[in-house]
C-alpha cells in the first residue's frame, strides 16, 4: 500500500476517534473528509454540534468534541475561539455543574473510567496513532503503526471495552495488510452493536472490512496464509538481496564476472565463467590476498580441491565486464558477511575459520 492510502486510512480512523461525539452514540462518528489537511476547516455540522452542546450546558462534552478536531483542523479559528470560551464556562462553573453521566455518550464514560496509569497509558495510545497520522515518511508511518498495534493489544487485554482503540486497530490493521488483526477488530466492533450503527464512516469501515473478506472467520485464515507466504517471500528476497555481492573470479589467467551469495548453506557463485557451489561443511578458511596494489580479495578454501579467489567489484564493473576505472572494494565485505551469516572467528588479520563447536558439531555428522 503506498503512502497516500496508509495516510488516508490512518485519517479516516481518526476520524472515527476524534469526531466520535457527533452523533452522541456508544460507537464514534466522523465527517466525510478525514483526511483534510491542517489548513482545512470543520465541517459545519461539527461546530453546529458544539454550539448545541454548549447551549446544553454539556460544557464537558463539548470540550472533548472540540480538541478532538483540533487535532485534525488545527488552524480553524471557530474551534480556536470555541475552546478557549468552553475552557472559560468550565473554570467559571465548577465540577457541579456538569453531569459526566448524562452529558457524554457511553463511550467517553468508559474512558473517564480510566484512572492512573491506565488513562496515561489510554492518552498514550491516542498520541501514538496521531503521530503516525501525521507522518509523511512511509517507513516512520509503519514503525508507528506497529507499535501502535503492539501497545494496544497489550492495554486491550485488560480494557477490551474501549472501543475507539478497537476501530483505530480495525483502520490500522487494514494499512498494515494484517487480515487476522481487521477480523479481531471487526468482530469487536460487531459486538458492540456497530452494524446497527446509523453512522456513515463506522459503516463504510465495516464495509470495507468486508469487502476484503475481514469479517468473514473461514476467509480471513487463508487470506492470512497468503499474506505470511509473501511475506516470507519478501523476506527471503531482502535476505539473500543482502548476502549477494558483485565480483570478479580469478579463473586462470582470466577473470570472470558475475555474483557471489553466502546463503545458510554455503555459497554460490554464477558468472560469466562458470557456476560453483561450495557447501558450508566443505569450507576450510576464508582468506584475504592482495594479488597487486589495490586489487585485494578473499579466497575461499575448501578442505579439498581448488581454491577460489574473489574480488568485490560494483555493478557497473560486473555489468561491462571489466575492473578498469574503479578501486575494488575491500574483501572485508565478505568476511564480514561470512562473520554474520556463519559465525566464522578470525585467527588472524587476515584468516577467518569455522568457529571450533561448528567444526566439532559438523564433523560428528
Amino acid at each position: 500500500m503506498n503512502l497516500a492510502k496508509k495516510v488516508f486510512v490512518l485519517g479516516f480512523a481518526f476520524a472515527l476517534v476524534f469526531h466520535s461525539q457527533l452523533g452522541a452514540q456508544t460507537l464514534a462518528s466522523a465527517p466525510a473528509d478525514a483526511s483534510a489537511p491542517s489548513s482545512a476547516q470543520a465541517p459545519d455540522d461539527a461546530t453546529r454540534k458544539i454550539s448545541e452542546l454548549v447551549h446544553a450546558g454539556k460544557y464537558a462534552e463539548a470540550q472533548q468534541l472540540t480538541e478532538g478536531l483540533l487535532l485534525v483542523y488545527p488552524n480553524d479559528q471557530r474551534l480556536i475561539k470555541a475552546k478557549a470560551l468552553i475552557d472559560q464556562l468550565l473554570s467559571n462553573a465548577g465540577p457541579t455543574n456538569t453531569n459526566p453521566a448524562n452529558s457524554q455518550p457511553a463511550e467517553n464514560a468508559q474512558v473517564a473510567q480510566l484512572t492512573g496509569m491506565d488513562k496515561v497509558d489510554y492518552n498514550a495510545l491516542i498520541e501514538l496513532a496521531r503521530q503516525a497520522q501525521e507522518s509523511t515518511d512511509a517507513d516512520q508511518q509503519k514503525t508507528l503503526l506497529n507499535q501502535f498495534m503492539d501497545q494496544s493489544n497489550t492495554f486491550l487485554v485488560r480494557h477490551p471495552e474501549q472501543m475507539l482503540l478497537w476501530q483505530i486497530r480495525a483502520a490500522t490493521a487494514i494499512s498494515l495488510n494484517e487480515p487476522m488483526k481487521g477480523y479481531e477488530a471487526g468482530q469487536k466492533l460487531l459486538a458492540a452493536g456497530a452494524a446497527d450503527s446509523s453512522d456513515s464512516n463506522l459503516q463504510q469501515l465495516l464495509a470495507k472490512l468486508q469487502l476484503l473478506g475481514w469479517l468473514d472467520s473461514y476467509k480471513v485464515q487463508k487470506l492470512q496464509f497468503d499474506v505470511d507466504e509473501e511475506q516470507r517471500q519478501q523476506a527471503e528476497a531482502a535476505d539473500h538481496a543482502k548476502y549477494t555481492f558483485p565480483v570478479g573470479h580469478a579463473n586462470g589467467m582470466h577473470y570472470g564476472f558475475g555474483h557471489l551469495t553466502i546463503n545458510k548453506d554455503g555459497v554460490v557463485y554464477a558468472g560469466s565463467d562458470e557456476t560453483d557451489r561450495m557447501n558450508l561443511g566443505d569450507i576450510r578458511e576464508l582468506k584475504a590476498m592482495c594479488l597487486s596494489k589495490g586489487f585485494c580479495g578473499m579466497y575461499f578454501t575448501p578442505k579439498s580441491g581448488r581454491r577460489y579467489f574473489f574480488i568485490v567489484l560494483t555493478e557497473e564493473q560486473v555489468a561491462a565486464g571489466t575492473m578498469n576505472g574503479v578501486t575494488p572494494l575491500p574483501p572485508a565485505i565478505l568476511g564480514d558477511a561470512a562473520v554474520a551469516r556463519w559465525g566464522f572467528t578470525g585467527t588472524s588479520n587476515s584468516t577467518l575459520e569455522p568457529p571450533p563447536a561448528s567444526a566439532d558439531s559438523k564433523a560428528s555428522k
